[in-house]
């Protein structure tokens, strides 16, 4: 009888053993991965409190289509990607520019980058329009925009 009782509770220690060893590793993944998550989550929040644009002139082109010009700064400290800036011209979403230009103080015009640099200009050229717009909208990659109305615009 006494073996039997040994034996036994060699078995039953040896299973807390290995159960508690399965939930421990269990519970450390999860919480690294709450922590990551966490930590994500700041990174964004950061990127967009450091990012920041400021349209600062809408003209009209001088084309014979309906079409405006677009200039927006990058007044933030968050390097941007010209593909991950949208326009909307009158709450429509405008896939395809005609042109975009970075101008940058330290490198000029740049016509075929994807980089827009804090301190830099992105010029948007959009034709085809309707009609003249009454408001023009420019979001960012990390979802900040800036928007303009427009009230002495007027397409020939």
């Amino acid at each position: 009888m006494g073996f039997s009782v040994s034996g036994s509770m060699v078995v039953v220690l040896l299973g807390l053993f290995i159960a508690l060893g399965a939930y421990y590793g269990s519970v450390s993944n999860a919480m690294e991965r709450v922590t990551e998550a966490r930590e994500d989550r700041t990174d964004r929040f950061d990127r967009v409190r450091d990012t920041a644009i400021e349209i600062t002139s809408i003209s009209l082109l001088s084309d014979a289509t309906c079409g405006v010009e677009v200039q927006v700064n990058n007044t933030g400290d968050t390097k941007l990607l010209v593909s991950d800036t949208d326009l909307l011209v009158d709450n429509e979403y405008r896939a395809q520019w005609d042109d975009a230009v970075v101008d940058g103080t330290a490198n000029g015009t740049e016509p075929n980058t994807e980089l827009w640099f804090p301190g830099e200009r992105l010029t948007i050229e959009e034709s085809g329009l309707d009609a003249a717009p009454r408001s023009v909208k420019v979001v960012s990659g990390p979802g900040v925009a800036d928007s303009q109305g427009v009230s002495s615009l007027s397409c020939s």
